[in-house]
This record gives C-alpha cells, structure tokens and sequence, in this order.
C-alpha cells in the first residue's frame, strides 16, 4: 500500500455546501465552482479567505454538473440541470445562453425524468460544447456566428448525437480535439471522431456499471473510474482495455489528470494518486500507485489538481474545501 504524500489539510471555507454529485468540483485557473443542491457556488482563490457567490439564476433546478469549459479565447461556465443548460461568463456574474431541455427534446418524452449531465468542450476548428442528457442524446453546443466573444454570446444546439440508449454519465474531450468519449449508465463508452461529424469510431462493451468519471492522459489514453471502484485504462489506438485496477472499495465518485499523474477519489473516503507512465519511449504505460490518502468522514465528490503536488477536494455536505500540500 503507498504511503500519502500530504500533511494534514489546510480548511478552505466556502460558505455553501456541496452536492452529492459526481465530478463536482471544477477549475479554471484560481477559479473553481461547483454545485450546491439547486445552486452553482463560485470560487475565487486569491483572497484570504475564499471569495465565493453563487451564480445568478432565473429558474432554479437540481444542478447535477458546473464546469468550466474553453471555447478559443472564451471562458464560460456550463451548467447541466433539470430545466437544461445554462451558460455564464467566466466570472458567474452574466448569464450567457440558456437552453430548455424541453424545448430541445420536443413533447414525445412525457413521464420521463429529464435532466442534463455531462459537460465538456471540443478543442477544434469551430470550437463545441458537449453537453449529455438522461435520454441518452449528446447536445453539441456552438457559440452563434454573429455573436462575438465575451459581451452578447448566445449558443444554440447544432447538432444532436443519438447512439446511446440510456442516460448519459459523463463525457470528456482529449487534449487535441481529436476524440470525445461519453458514458451511460448501460457501463457502454462510445468514442466518436469530432473532425468528422461526431462519428463513432470505437464501442466500449458494457461491463453492467457505468463509467462515473473520465479523463484522457498523454498521447490519448483514456482513464474511466466506475461505479465498482475499478479504474481502467484504455489503449488510444483500438481503446481496448490495457489495464485494470482495484482502485477503490467504493464508487469513484471524480477523477483529474496532470502531467503523468492521475488522481481519484471515492465514496470508500479515500484519494488515490496514480502515476500512468511509460519506462521507456514507445513502450505502453504501466498504472503505479504513488499516493494513498484517506480523508475521514468525507464523502468525496469532487478533486482537481491545483499543480503537480497540491489538490484541492470537495465533500458532501460540506461547506468547506480541502487543500493538500505535500509533507
């Protein structure tokens, strides 16, 4: 078992709690935001103590995902709710776009408990946003022609993607633009090529549990935590599975990469801190764990890495987050 590489960490009030929800905690730059109940709580880093206000909103709903997207030279915040989408600027002070799943959906969904869940950008040409929904749909979001970045940026949906069957877990983009990755809650992970109309390219066959959370590493590997606790690791040519590991007793509840470096964390209480490297040029990575820290009482939703040794974690219910500096 490894060792932690953190001292005891340091309490970062933030006034309002956390959700129980997977991958809730995203960042840009000394920015972070997450999802509180029906609320988007905003973090500001660089004053003592943490900054933070909640994002404006007109019709509040659960917030099942916040994150921070790119879109060139557009930061904007997406949020992915019951009502839909709602898109801010990168201070959460101004709402950008809203989008109604309903409207997006049509009508012939009655009785079904619609939701957005899922959310990444696309680095490419034409930059998009993706965003899932619990009918199984990938909503492919750009910004309007005319509009131009920061003040006035409006969004629509062009484009609908429909392969998958039941409700969409997470989706996450690589580093290049190159592939998109999405899950549902089948265990199924489709890989679709962007630069060529969003087709699939690869199917990964359902285990029965869903992929809880993604992130592509170096060179297009893709790292998926699921709901057994297993974390696997992908081979970026034919993604069949290369690796396996027991990571967690529990559901991985978030994940995030850096440089060779992945980390997850659980509902078992516990982060883990993976190196995914290779020993030699040209050979394939091998999964090593390199840290091992258990975190007492929290249920871990979310986890980013603020630089190679220094995270930060949010927890359930908790109204604080929790920053981790090495001994």
């Amino acid at each position: 078992m490894a060792t932690s590489w953190f001292v005891d960490p340091e309490l970062k009030p933030t006034a309002f709690t956390a959700s129980y929800v997977c991958n809730n905690l995203s960042k840009h730059g000394e920015t972070m935001a997450y999802a509180s109940v029906d609320d988007v709580v905003y973090v500001d880093t660089t004053h003592t103590p943490y900054r933070t206000h909640k994002l404006p909103c007109a019709e509040k709903s659960a917030v099942h995902q916040v994150r921070f997207c790119t879109l060139k030279n557009l930061v904007v915040i997406v949020v992915a709710s019951d009502n839909g989408i709602q898109i801010y600027d990168s201070t959460g002070e101004e709402t950008l776009s809203e989008i109604a799943l309903k409207d997006i959906v049509g009508g012939d969904v009655e009785g079904d408990y619609l939701y957005c869940q899922g959310i990444c950008s696309v680095h490419m040409k034409e930059p998009r946003l993706v965003v899932g929904t619990s009918l199984g749909k990938l909503l492919v979001i750009g910004k309007e022609e005319e509009a131009k970045s920061g003040e006035g940026s409006r969004f629509e949906v062009c484009k609908t993607l429909t392969e998958h069957d039941e409700a969409i877990c997470c989706v996450e983009s690589s580093l290049d633009g190159t592939l998109l990755a999405s899950s549902d809650m089948s265990g199924a992970i489709l890989i679709r090529n962007p630069g060529d109309g969003f087709e699939v390219t690869h199917r990964i066959v359902s285990t029965g549990y869903p992929a809880t959370s993604m992130t592509f590493m170096a060179e297009n590997w893709l790292v998926a935590g699921f709901l057994t606790g297993c974390l696997r690791l992908y081979n970026p040519e034919s993604f069949h599975l290369h690796a396996e590991v027991a990571a967690h007793t529990r559901a991985i509840t978030a994940l995030d990469a850096h440089n060779e470096f992945a980390v997850s964390v659980s509902e078992d209480t516990f982060m883990n801190i993976w190196e995914i490297s290779s020993s030699k040029p040209g050979a394939a990575p091998r999964v090593k764990l390199v840290s091992s820290q258990p975190v007492p009482n929290d249920l871990l939703t979310g986890v980013v890495f603020v630089s190679t040794n220094n995270l930060l974690t949010a927890a359930y219910d908790s109204a604080h987050l929790k920053f981790w500096s090495p001994e």
